[in-house]
């Protein structure tokens, strides 16, 4: 049988996203017919399927046009908005808490459905990824690693990271023999998040004075400021609402990909001169980067790893006390 050609693949993809659009939305439509009882579980599974959807929409864009993958993932931003909606009106009391837990899937914890393209819907702590989901919330002045979190990993499944409202701390996710299938980031303030290889996206909404290193297929980044990146990707990066953004390559983690980390694609800038938002780092900053890469590569004095890692911030900070 021959392969597909890619439009072939984006015309199936594009049949397909409209077919499970058009179930959710006739799910969406029918929840206010429903027992007040029963709501928890179907806003559960309508999630669920929002997230799959973007999963799969994350895997389609190595073959769907850019303008594409914009209107889907516009149109995935609406579908999350109008499923907040619904939880606003059916269940006033929650406001806009939902109860967390990490390792039941009843209750969602993140809202995936933003980590497609432009303007996302914001992520909430109360929505899940998934039960393979490790959580990092409300944290500061410390290191965190996967050691920390108590979770028992397998070698034969991925995990999924979010790390939510954390501030001042060294982040610290590669471990060997533990595979991570994304990193989501939301409200991340005067961090060092090491991601090392990842192997789909990294998508984040709202990062401020931090320094990042990644290794992944697809980069999303929203309401990020102040920001370096130490990055290796393998598609195209999308930065919106984003400003004082500065890149350099990382070569020495993956030399056998092309690295498309000086490609970034500005939504909030559609001229064709390049974006005054982002910018390729200069030799000096990016030689800091890899003086100092070692340091969370390795089991370092964890009092080390957080004072030379706030140092290395953009505006570098102390430790509070």
């Amino acid at each position: 049988m021959a392969e597909k050609t890619a439009t072939e693949a984006s015309n199936d993809f594009w049949l397909d996203f409209k077919a499970e659009k058009q179930a959710i939305e006739h799910e969406l439509a029918n929840l206010k017919t429903l027992p007040k009882t029963e709501l928890s579980s179907h806003f559960n599974n309508i999630l669920q399927k929002i997230n799959n959807l973007e999963k799969r929409l994350t895997k389609a864009t190595a073959f769907i046009p850019s303008y594409d993958e914009r209107q889907f993932s516009l149109q995935l931003k609406e579908l999350g908005e109008t499923l907040e909606r619904n939880k606003a009106e059916l269940t006033p009391k929650a406001k806009f808490s939902f109860k967390s837990r990490k390792k039941k899937p009843s209750t969602p914890e993140i809202n995936n459905a933003s980590a497609a393209s432009e303007t996302p819907p914001p992520v909430t702590d109360g929505d899940i990824l998934s039960d393979a989901t490790v959580l990092f919330k409300d944290k500061r002045d410390a290191v965190l690693t996967l050691k920390d979190t108590n979770t028992k990993f397998t070698s034969d499944r991925s995990v999924d990271i979010l790390l939510s409202n954390v501030k001042n701390c060294v982040v610290v996710l590669q471990e060997d023999g533990i595979q991570i299938s994304a990193v989501h980031i939301k409200n991340i303030e005067n961090c060092v998040v090491y991601c090392g290889k990842i192997e789909g996206s990294v998508l984040m909404y709202g990062l401020k004075n931090s320094v990042l290193f990644a290794a992944c297929h697809q980069f999303r980044m929203h309401e990020a400021h102040n920001v370096d990146m130490m990055l290796h990707v393998t598609s195209r990066p999308i930065i919106e609402d984003s400003n004082n953004i500065q890149v350099c390559e990382w070569s020495t983690i993956n030399q056998t990909s092309t690295n498309y980390f000086n490609q970034i694609e500005d939504f909030n800038w559609l001229k064709k001169q390049a974006s005054p938002n982002w910018k390729v780092m200069d030799q000096d900053k990016k030689q800091m980067l890899n003086e100092h890469i070692k340091t969370f590569q390795q089991n370092n004095d964890r009092d080390t790893a957080l004072s030379v890692g706030l140092k290395l911030l953009p505006t570098p900070c102390v430790k509070s006390e």
